[in-house]
């Protein structure tokens, strides 16, 4: 029994996620440019050896591939009838190679953004946003998921449209993790929102737990990120730094920072408040190796 991960969590223990997923696709033979969620399904064993190489890793939570499995997005690669089926299937699995696992393996139905500006500085608006979220949340909790994790936002608005659609179809925990960039007044999004700006749009909307992925914050610089948003009334906390900053080499997209540079800031990042740590772009089952590694030896070998 994996048990109720909102109580392991209140409880102080702290789980690892998974890293990243598009970065491991193209590892694989995705080619950017297709819906990765359709390469997904169609390179089915490739998928799941992603998944099975994180769980073996020592992640705790692993995300569906599912980032731009919204109707918006996939409507736009002539998919847009087959939310439902797509989301569903990618659910079910990353479920199955979590049951597999033999241990306690959450999966996130994972949620990013339309990639449509929201009113008044473009034509999404909140009743449409919910809409579309709705349907690939449902699909997501069909496939048998166990949390809903929105990430990579930039819009406080749209990640409180995601949550509230959340709220509206199912009744499990809900995530909004947002992207921060560093900015001569601080952490923002590219909007400009502060983190305690973004904490308190999102607990109001009625998300259980709040984050921060992507972007350019530095596994390093977490702790001040996490500290703000403790600071702004979040209880959970869930962070996914990129392995550093992207580089370009030779004409490919490079993140440096090595699994031992991440691990290192675990410690603080727990110190700080954090309850769920990850990676996002340019992290691998090694990265999460190691800093599953480092959340047992900061939590005294214990972690559930």
């Amino acid at each position: 029994m994996k048990g109720d991960i909102l109580a392991r969590l209140r409880r102080g223990e702290v789980l690892v996620c998974d890293g990243a997923m598009g970065t491991m696709l193209q590892s694989m033979g995705y080619r950017p440019g297709e819906p990765p969620e359709l390469w997904g399904l169609e390179n089915e064993e490739a998928l799941r050896s992603i998944h099975r190489g994180y769980i073996e890793a020592g992640a705790d939570v692993i995300l569906t591939n599912t980032f731009g499995g919204n109707g918006i997005k996939l409507g736009r690669s002539g998919l847009g009838e087959r939310v439902e089926e797509i989301n569903r299937e990618l659910a079910r699995i990353a479920v199955d190679e979590a049951n597999r696992s033999g241990r306690a393996v959450y999966v996130a139905g994972d949620v990013g953004p339309t990639g449509e500006f929201m009113e008044p500085l473009g034509e999404l608006s909140e009743e449409r946003a919910i809409e579309v979220f709705a349907q690939q949340i449902e699909a997501l909790v069909e496939g048998g998921v166990d949390l809903i994790l929105i990430e990579t936002m930039m819009d406080p608005k749209e990640a409180a449209a995601a949550v509230k659609a959340a709220r509206s179809v199912c009744r499990l925990p809900v995530f909004a993790s947002m992207s921060y960039n560093v900015a001569p007044d601080g952490f923002r999004t590219m909007m400009g929102t502060s983190p305690r700006e973004a904490v308190e749009v999102l607990l109001d909307a009625g998300a259980d737990g709040v984050g921060a992925n992507c972007g350019d914050v530095l596994a390093s610089m977490m702790p001040d990120l996490i500290r703000e948003m403790r600071g702004a009334g979040a209880e959970l906390i869930v962070v996914e730094p990129n392995a550093g900053k992207p580089q370009l080499v030779e004409g490919k997209t490079v993140f440096p920072q090595t699994p031992e540079e991440m691990a290192r800031s675990v410690p603080a990042m727990i110190e700080a408040g954090a309850n769920i740590i990850g990676g996002c772009c340019g992290t691998t089952p090694q990265h999460i190796r190691l800093i599953a590694q480092a959340v047992r030896e900061a939590m005294g070998g214990e972690r559930g």
